[in-house]
């Protein structure tokens, strides 16, 4: 009689063996796939960001091009208060997005963090003569961004405007 490892009596007694080992197997690819599946979403959620202040971006540049700021029809800025105010629409949509990518885990936290020093430079500089113009823009674009990212830009206190 043939006593090799890979007989048929001998390969039974492990079916349940292979059988475990098959079962953790399918479980692990599963677990592959379903966070393959949550980082593709992550990252289209990511690009519809990415294009819907792409969009924003084309309709500032069109305001600053026609002499417009942005939701702020009467003013009386030059050209270049005009371009600040709307750049300045533009840099909080782009601070949206880098906050989705940096909570969905698609931006480091020191990308992150550097991002987070311009906010806190934007709502503490009050020694320049454009305070008024970002204090007015943040007022306009709070109502547009994220929940959780006004709460974190609100904690930061916005100093009163010095005039120089």
């Amino acid at each position: 009689m043939n006593k090799s490892i890979f007989s048929i009596n001998s390969l039974s007694k492990y079916s349940e063996l292979f059988q475990i080992v098959g079962v953790i197997g399918l479980i692990a690819s599963l677990i592959f796939v379903g966070l393959e599946l949550r980082q593709s979403q992550q990252i289209a959620l990511s690009a519809q960001q990415q294009n819907r202040a792409q969009m924003w971006v084309d309709v500032y540049n069109t305001s600053t091009n026609n002499d417009i700021a942005f939701s702020y029809p009467d003013n009386e800025y030059n050209q270049y208060q005009l371009a600040f105010h709307n750049t300045n629409h533009i840099f909080w949509e782009i601070i949206e997005t880098d906050y989705l990518r940096y909570r969905l885990g698609l931006m480091d936290e020191s990308i992150w963090e550097s991002r987070l020093g311009i906010i806190k430079s934007f709502r503490t500089d009050a020694t320049d003569e454009y305070c008024d113009i970002r204090k007015r823009v943040w007022q306009s674009s709070r109502n547009n961004l994220d929940s959780e990212l006004v709460k974190l830009v609100e904690e930061i206190p916005f100093e009163e405007c010095k005039k120089l």
